[in-house]
This record gives C-alpha cells, structure tokens and sequence, in this order.
C-alpha cells in the first residue's frame, strides 16, 4: 500500500509561452440545469476530534501512509501550514464523481491559501475548477500536461491517490489553469494589485513549496488590499500573507494579549464593515477575518464560474443564476452569502450559532448533521440528497 501513497504530489516547473488573456472554462454540454459548489473544510473533509486529540501522530511532512488504520474507508490528506490534518472518505470521493458523471459541474471552493489548496488536491474530488483565497483565485484541470499554455501554474502537477471504487480516469495527472481574465480583475490596482504573485518551486516541507522569486513585502506591494493591510500592522495586528496573492487573514490566535483580548470587538466591526475600505471584501469565521477585494468573495466568484458553465450566462443572461442553477455544500460563517444566493444549500456540519440561525430561518439551507449522523456521513448523506435530485430529474 506504501508505494501507492508516496509520490501523491508531483511538482512540475513549466514556463508558457501563449499570448492573451482569457478562461480556460468550457460551457457545459449536458441537459443538466445545475452546478454544485463545495467549501472544503468541516465539509468535504473533517477533522475528527481523536486525531487533534493525538496531536497528528502520524507527522507533518505528509510522508507517512495515508489511510487511517481503524477505518479504511478514510483517506489522509497532508498537513496544512497550520499543521491541521484532515480526512476525507472514499464515498465522498465516489459520490462527487457520480455527480460529475451525470453530468453536474463541480467546483471546490475555499478560502485557503492557494499552496494549502495545491498540495491538497490528490486527495480532494475531481472537480471542473478549483477556487482558493475566497474567490480570488481560478484554476482550471488541464491534462495535457507537456502542453505550455498561458496561464499553467508553474510547480504544480496533480497525480490523484487512489481510493476504493475510484475509476483509471480519476488517477490522469493533471495541472493547472489560471483564469487570467478572472485574474487581470483582481489584479487591479484598486483590488489586489500584482505584487502578491510569486513563481513556485517545489520542495520538502508543510506546504510543499518554495518561490523561485521571494515575495515582495507587504510594505511594497501595490493595491487597496495591501495598504489596507498596512494601515492594520500599524495598529499591531500579525497579518498572515504567506502563500495567498490575492488576501490576506488575521487570526486571534496569532495576536498579541493586548489585541487577543480585544479580538471579539474587532470581529464584531469587521462584520459590520467598520474600518473596512469600500473597495475590499471581508468575511470573518472561527477566530479568524479574512480580507480580499470586493469583487472577490464565494458568492461572487461562483457567480462568475457558473456564468462561464451554461450557454447564455456569459450574456448576462437573467435567467442563469445561482439561485436557479446551483446548489452549494458548505458549513461556517464565511459561506453565508454563497449559501444564501444559491437554490440549496447542504450543511454538513454547523459551526457557529449564525449558521444553525441561518438554517432555521431558511428552508432552503438543509443541515445533514444529526446526533448519530455526524462528519463524513452527514458529507455522504447532503451529496446522495443531490445526487437523487439530479436523477429524478428535479434539477
């Protein structure tokens, strides 16, 4: 089993040489009407509480086997920068590829750093685009990995781990696409900038990567995002930038006393957008606020996406939306918008007292988690509930 699980994430350096701008998105040609969009932590995959109990025995280096040895239907993902390891189960991986079998674009959607999403992907589903930084980042599955294509993200090529059931298609190596038109938007000076890029290499480590040119500071890098992010170091908030171009979080737990005892009252004005530029976006969920340009945000990039999967939506199309078009899994306090816009939404786990307000106050925000029915059998039980509406042809 050993040497099935050792080479999960094969880095690749590739340069482009194509011109122009553009999405790699392709407009779906199946008569299905919907497109499913997922958060990944507390969703697809969970963090049983006997595993941060026993402090990820098993390393950070990721190098170890990636089963669980009391439940072989789970799957290791590696440690994120933070050092937290999550699992995900072979049904969830079996259950989001059926989806796609019949037909239904799938989309991960997630606030990570983009290296943490990166590094993650051998064991995460198949999906039709991969979003990180809370939307300010696209990227597309490209196959035809020797090709050099505008946009290929250097130091990266996916070979997907295996699991129970799981077809040869799914083990295809693959690398990956940004949207560059998605991209030049967020790029803007009055959003994000383009100081925030860096070339990866790989290497051994938590997230798998290094840069081939250092990341410039925040104190030089140019764009709303990064003077606002200034004007908060200035105030003696840690701001954590590292692997994210387009956003930046600042965590309770990484703060001083002073501004750690404080940090209930900052949240509460951050949500409220108090100190927040018109320009920028914020979402705040476990501890933690996370800022990025406005454009940016789940809801938003989703929006953007599904518009690219139906034939219309591109035109601004009124009758092509997420709420008519799109079901989402998610579960904490910076889904809300997505979760809110979209036809249903699918709640695997409630992570907060907003969350579980919000379900109760809309019938079409489902919570799948019960008393016996909890983590990755509450995932399996919100994608079957889809899966069947797709194939009673309800969507």
């Amino acid at each position: 089993m050993m040497n099935l699980l050792c080479a999960s994430f094969i880095p690749l350096l590739v340069s482009t040489t194509a011109s122009g701008r553009r999405s790699m998105m392709t407009t779906s040609s199946s008569s299905c009407k919907m497109a499913v969009f997922s958060d990944i932590d507390g969703t697809l995959v969970h963090y049983p509480k006997h595993l941060m109990q026993q402090g990820n025995n098993s390393g950070d280096d990721g190098e170890d086997t990636h089963y669980d040895d009391n439940n072989s239907d789970l799957l290791y993902l590696p440690p994120s920068k933070t050092g937290q390891r999550g699992v995900i189960s072979f049904k969830t991986l079996r259950l989001c590829q059926q989806l796609r079998n019949e037909g239904v674009p799938f989309v991960l959607v997630t606030g990570a750093r983009s290296t943490t999403l990166f590094q993650r992907l051998p064991y995460l589903p198949r999906a039709d685009a991969y979003v990180s930084e809370s939307g300010g980042r696209i990227f597309y599955p490209h196959y035809s990995i020797n090709d050099l294509v505008d946009g290929m993200v250097d130091g990266v090529l996916v070979q997907p781990q295996p699991y129970e059931g799981c077809p040869s298609s799914h083990l295809e190596p693959f690398t990956l696409v940004e949207d560059l038109l998605w991209r030049d938007e967020i790029s803007n000076l009055e959003c994000a900038g383009t100081d925030g890029y860096s070339k990866l290499a790989p290497r051994a480590g938590s997230d798998g990567f290094s840069t081939l040119t250092p990341p410039i500071p925040i104190e030089q890098r140019s764009g709303k995002l990064w003077a606002h992010a200034r004007s908060l170091q200035k105030q003696g908030f840690f701001l954590d930038s590292s692997g994210y171009a387009t956003a930046f979080r600042i965590n309770r737990k990484h703060q001083e006393d002073d501004l750690a005892s404080t940090f209930d009252e900052f949240l509460h004005r951050c949500k409220n957008r108090n100190g927040v530029p018109d320009e920028l976006g914020c979402s705040t969920n476990l501890g933690c606020v996370d800022f990025y340009p406005k454009m940016s945000g789940k809801k938003n990039v989703c929006d953007y996406i599904l518009r690219n999967f139906f034939p219309g939506g591109r035109d601004s199309d009124e009758s092509i939306s997420l709420k008519s078009h799109a079901c989402c899994l998610c579960d904490d306090d910076n889904d809300v918008e997505m979760a809110l816009a979209c036809r249903n939404a699918y709640l695997p786990s409630v992570t907060s007292e907003s969350m579980r307000k919000l379900a109760s106050e809309n019938r079409n925000v489902i919570v799948t988690e019960t008393e016996g029915r909890i983590e990755s059998l509450a995932t399996e039980a919100a994608l079957e509930m889809i899966l069947n509406d797709v194939k009673s042809n309800n969507v």
